[in-house]
């Protein structure tokens, strides 16, 4: 999973802001399924932080779910973080937490982060992200040069 990461998702073609780059990681992190990801951007184009709309998404992600396609990776199980944000479907959560991190500065802090535990510590301040996650969002995170 890392290795399509850090080709299909990290260093791609195209002019790409640390916002944008940041949302691509996380969302790709978030569902950990390259179906997924491929699914978003067929229907999105290139993915970027400008063109986030979480209304657009939720839809996009509901149809796959109607067919029958999973959204998730079965290599670890995701929180929900249904007791911050209250919906009932897990990705719609997940795109809230999206949202919520790329709005309260989570792309600032890492800029400022002078080491993998300052990354580490960031991510862990975000709802549903215990240690595990945050251990792994943060060495994603390194992968790219944010």
């Amino acid at each position: 999973m890392s290795q399509y990461l850090i080709k299909n998702v990290i260093y791609v073609k195209g002019h790409f802001t640390d916002q944008d780059m940041l949302l691509r990681i996380l969302l790709f992190k978030l569902f950990n399924n390259i179906e997924t990801w491929e699914y978003l951007k067929e229907n999105l184009g290139e993915i970027t932080y400008h063109d986030f709309d979480y209304e657009h998404y939720d839809k996009l992600l509901l149809q796959r779910m109607i067919k029958g396609d999973r959204l998730y990776s079965a290599a670890y199980i995701m929180p929900s973080a249904k007791g911050m944000f209250g919906f009932d479907r897990k990705h719609q959560n997940h795109l809230k937490l999206l949202d919520h991190m790329m709005r309260t500065g989570l792309p600032g802090k890492i800029a400022r982060a002078r080491n993998l535990g300052e990354l580490y510590q960031a991510l862990l301040s975000y709802p549903s992200l215990g240690s595990f996650l945050a251990y792994q969002f943060a060495i994603d995170i390194n992968y790219s040069e944010l």
